[in-house]
């Protein structure tokens, strides 16, 4: 009799539902939780006066504004540091100046490829700004003429001007899509 009724009952499976009414575990509290309260409309985002823009695209297009700022006011004035306060000649200084730019232009891929494998977009533009930075320092020391001798002029020079290179281009693709990022779809062109 008691072989019939084990083996009626089926076998214990993990994962099957208990159907029951009966709970392993007793509630440890019995009062009733009061329901939260609801949460508050969303806000739409500041606006910048006068339009229906975010105001963080001011933000953007002030720094923006400011990096190709730097960039491009370094860059004028490369070829001449080269020329007569490194004292390199036209062909080398006109070499490095193409490879700098050439440089330039091809680490938004490697940015793009940071921001979207490992860092994303807001830590890239973060630490990327900040390498570019050091950049600017670098190459500012590098023209003092009291630190050091011509090798160390050049050396600071180039490491800054590799760094500039980095930032510059790495932080081109993110700056690009979190300014698309701000706009909403009223914004949208027909």
């Amino acid at each position: 009799m008691l072989e019939e009724k084990e083996s009626k009952k089926p076998a214990m499976n993990p994962f099957q539902k208990n159907e029951s009414k009966e709970t392993l575990f007793s509630p440890v509290c019995t009062e009733e939780v009061p329901p939260r309260p609801p949460s508050p409309p969303k806000q739409s985002p500041p606006k910048i006066c006068g339009s229906s823009y975010p105001l963080s695209i001011a933000f953007i297009v002030v720094n923006e504004f400011c990096e190709r700022f730097s960039y491009y006011g370094m860059k004028a004035v490369l070829t001449l540091y080269f020329l007569y306060f490194l004292h390199w000649s036209e062909d080398t200084s006109t070499s490095v100046y193409h490879a700098f730019s050439s440089l330039c232009y091809f680490t938004p891929i490697l940015g793009a490829a940071i921001a979207d494998s490992w860092l994303g977009k807001f830590k890239t533009i973060i630490y990327l700004s900040l390498v570019y930075v050091l950049g600017h320092v670098l190459k500012s020391l590098g023209a003092i003429p009291i630190l050091g001798g011509k090798m160390a002029h050049t050396i600071l020079s180039l490491i800054g001007l590799s760094l500039i290179a980095l930032g510059t281009g790495g932080i081109k693709p993110c700056v690009a899509a979190f300014g698309g990022d701000q706009f909403e779809e009223k914004h949208e062109m027909c």
